[in-house]
């Protein structure tokens, strides 16, 4: 088959360019035909296209023959025939807790609710469920992800539900060894972060892991590969009843030493892609990018394909700026994912399940320095700059620095104001601290538009003979 829903775009996709983006996550692709899940075949075939081909027992002779029709790629997330739930395992900074991520559309809860299903967590895949959750809307917002912590371990977890029963295997922890380690890719910046599971294979340079390892008190690599491993934290945690440790580590180049190394841990290390959001503005709630505009301006170190690394239409992409920069008209739930690249953006407002107001300090200081956390931005009249992390700014008039988190803003930072002196104040200050006096030369009587301060103070000066060379300077000038 040609095409294929795809979970993660959450649109139909061709199989040409589902290949040459890399998608090979397990449960990715689903059958457009049946909803059953597919993969990628012949992805670097000379002698064959690639293609869609059904898992081994899941398949039928129909669903083997059917091809679909191009040009007629839907974008439109009910196209998807599975019933199956859309999940993600997460690493929880600020619990210390392992949780499942379970989503399901708008239709879906719906359905689920009528026919009074439940969801079930095994640990083993022929044990009792240790976890169930009925499919409601009181337990799931559409789209959203609910967050269910795991209290007991298991190397792999099987999900599933009252209706079918069909139990989907997910690995999870690996199995080669107490120092083999798991890896979570980092979402956002913020100190108490959430890490989503690597459910391939794949690693990529430059991008911020948290890795656990079951055994707590080694971490398994050579020390003369610390230039290639940037170590950022570590740190000791038990749940599920064993002891972990846990490291957050970016792995910043790509070399002989370090590709036998990750090879040892059962992945592959790749050079990394690059995507941002560069205009307009978003806040972030529940991984979706929030915009109030009906396109986004996007810098990727890639092209953008439609349905095959974002979920839009060919004509919905306009390249600027040498291909670097793409115009890209926002639908509901725009997807961009290629590598360790992606972003999900969406227009106005956005279904959670729950928030905190947040209230955006200020502070007054002439100097500031950046502490070690979230993002700070220096506005002036040349443009904004991005702060690093003990930077030290001055702050001068018509500036001011702003503190983001998630893409909220939270706080901002201004000069002190200096305070403007009235003509008798100023007067006064110049005649205390400036005490150098010259013949005063009646000319000055002669000046126009003299204020009342100055013209009193000229008359004292014409009674003395002399004048205050700084006051006569002010009051040449216009200033006084």
């Amino acid at each position: 088959m040609i095409k294929a829903y795809d979970t993660v775009l959450q649109s139909e996709v061709s199989a040409v360019l589902a290949a040459s983006s890399g998608g090979f996550e397990p449960y990715r692709y689903e059958c457009a035909c049946c909803g059953e899940e597919v993969y990628v075949a012949a992805a670097y075939s000379s002698s064959m296209v690639p293609h869609f081909r059904h898992r081994s027992g899941n398949n039928n002779v129909e669903c083997e023959n059917y091809l679909g029709q191009y040009g007629t790629i839907s974008t439109d997330s009910r196209s998807r025939k599975s019933k199956n739930e859309r999940a993600e395992f997460y690493f929880d900074k600020r619990t210390k807790m392992f949780s499942l991520g379970l989503r399901f559309s708008e239709d879906e809860i719906n359905a689920y609710e009528q026919l009074m299903t439940a969801f079930e967590l095994r640990a083993f895949g022929q044990e009792q469920t240790f976890f169930t959750l009925p499919i409601n809307s009181r337990n799931f917002v559409p789209d959203a992800p609910t967050m269910i912590p795991i209290e007991k371990f298991s190397h792999s977890y099987f999900l599933s539900n009252t209706l079918n029963g069909i139990r989907r295997k997910y690995d999870v922890f690996k199995l080669n060894g107490a120092n083999s380690p798991t890896f979570f890719k980092i979402q956002g910046n913020d100190n108490n972060y959430k890490a989503k599971l690597v459910r391939g294979t794949t690693l990529y340079t430059n991008v911020p892991y948290f890795v656990a390892f079951q055994n707590q008190y080694s971490f398994p690599y050579n020390t003369k590969l610390l230039k290639e491993i940037r170590v950022d934290d570590t740190f000791q945690f038990v749940t599920m009843g064993r002891k972990f440790l846990g490291k957050v580590l970016v792995i910043t180049s790509k070399t002989p030493h370090i590709d036998d190394l990750v090879s040892s841990w059962d992945y592959q290390l790749e050079s990394s892609e690059i995507l941002t959001l560069m205009w307009p503005p978003a806040a972030t709630a529940d991984e979706v990018s929030i915009i109030g505009s009906d396109y986004a301006f996007l810098y990727s170190s890639f092209e953008l394909q439609a349905h095959g690394n974002i979920n839009v239409h060919s004509e919905d992409i306009k390249r600027i700026a040498d291909g670097v920069v793409s115009k890209v008209s926002v639908k509901s739930k725009t997807n961009v994912f290629r590598k360790n690249a992606e972003i999900v953006i969406d227009k106005g407002s956005q279904h959670f399940s729950g928030f905190n107001e947040i209230h955006c300090t200020e502070n007054i200081a002439n100097t500031f320095t950046v502490p070690g956390n979230d993002l700070y931005f220096l506005f002036n009249r040349s443009g904004v700059k991005a702060l690093t992390t003990g930077q030290t700014v001055s702050l001068t008039p018509r500036s001011e620095i702003k503190h983001y988190r998630f893409g909220y803003l939270t706080g901002r930072v201004i000069p002190h104001l200096q305070e403007v002196l009235s003509e008798d104040d100023l007067l006064i200050d110049i005649l205390a601290h400036y005490r150098c006096s010259e013949v005063f030369n009646k000319g000055l009587l002669n000046l126009h538009s003299l204020s009342d301060t100055a013209a009193l103070y000229l008359q004292k000066c014409e009674a003395s003979g002399m004048i205050n060379t700084v006051a006569r300077q002010f009051i040449e000038g216009g200033r006084l």
